[in-house]
């Protein structure tokens, strides 16, 4: 199983990668829209964040979904492996599902409604983007030995 020492990597990546990538949209304004009035009164420097305070705040504001993902990887990798024939399409499932637990679990923290922190158009680029890099790292890291292995 030596897809599994990469495990603390898989998960900063799934669970950071989402506000990190938004905070830099949102930096350098790259989809055109501004911070909501709630970001900046609850958050004031946001704007002005350097690369570090990005990280910095995203792991502080994500502690809960690393642990949520801590917990929950090894059994969501471990079912699907029994679920789903060895092949690749089984390492995209499984990072899917794996991804997909952030998303869900931010739902489950707010009530099932969405937050006013977030522009709706960056906002989905960085939830694209957060899929796209945690799906192919965890499809990278196992792709080989997983096969071979299992």
């Amino acid at each position: 199983m030596g897809g599994f020492r990469f495990v603390p990597v898989h998960i900063a990546i799934k669970d950071l990668s989402f506000m990190v990538i938004y905070f830099i949209i949102m930096k350098y304004n790259l989809t055109d829209e501004t911070y909501l009035p709630d970001t900046m009164k609850y958050f004031p420097g946001a704007p002005t964040m350097s690369f570090w305070n990005i990280v910095s705040a995203s792991v502080f504001y994500n502690l809960i979904p690393i642990i949520v993902s801590a917990v929950l990887y090894y059994p969501i990798v471990q079912g699907l492996k029994n679920l789903l024939p060895k092949s690749k399409l089984r390492l995209i499932i499984t990072g899917f599902v794996l991804t997909l637990t952030t998303p869900i679990l931010y739902l489950v923290l707010s009530g099932f409604k969405h937050n006013d922190y977030y522009q709706l158009f960056a906002e989905s680029i960085a939830w694209i983007l957060c899929f796209i890099a945690s799906i192919a790292f965890y499809y990278l890291i196992n792709s080989k030995e997983r096969l071979i292995n299992t």
